[in-house]
């Protein structure tokens, strides 16, 4: 019966602990404003950021977790994981 609760409990660990910790898209174009948010996710759902303020789109857009984070994934068997996205905005055309 051990034995079957230790292998089990590490299939578990190893399927919530197996997703993408960070991502980065960048473009070629200038960076201007930063912006930072840390959310905590539940179960794998999508990051989602409101850029409303980037009128002239995103220059890159880097999604990661911080070592906290990672810390409460584990604690929570990966249920809750929270993820840093920081992003900047193009800047205006200039003419």
């Amino acid at each position: 019966m051990r034995r079957v609760f230790t292998l089990t409990l590490a299939a578990v660990l190893v399927v919530s602990l197996s997703g993408c910790l960070g991502t980065l898209v960048h473009s070629p174009a200038r960076k201007s404003k930063h912006y930072s948010t840390t959310r905590a996710h539940l179960l794998g759902a999508p990051t989602q950021i409101d850029a409303h303020a980037c009128a002239n789109g995103l220059a890159e857009t880097v999604t990661y977790a911080p070592l906290w984070g990672v810390a409460v994934g584990i604690l929570t068997i990966g249920i809750i994981v929270p993820m840093t996205t920081n992003y900047s905005c193009v800047p205006a055309p200039t003419s």
